[in-house]
């Protein structure tokens, strides 16, 4: 009997996701940025050219994150804040 409850326990587990959460994030067209925002990317990523953005948070406070590749064509995610500071880049 206690077998059965652990096998059925273990079953549900993928289907709750482990009580882990998918945050989404909602995009923003790169027109529509906070101003300084893509400047500030632009500048911390040699050869920056960004393809999208969407809102995110940064240590609790809300930012933009843009999604770009560098001169070499590698891909980066600039998290900036939305008064055009950057955060982390990735």
């Amino acid at each position: 009997m206690r077998r059965k409850a652990l096998l059925l326990a273990a079953s549900l587990l993928p289907a709750w996701g482990c009580g882990e959460s998918v945050e989404r994030l909602e995009p923003v067209p790169l027109e529509q940025l906070p101003p300084g925002s893509l400047e500030a990317a632009t500048k911390a990523v040699r050869g920056f050219k960004a393809d999208r953005a969407r809102k995110s948070k940064f240590n609790g406070q809300d930012a933009i994150e843009i999604i770009g590749k560098d001169k070499s064509g590698k891909i980066v995610e600039v998290e900036v804040s939305t008064d055009g500071k950057v955060l982390e880049v990735e």
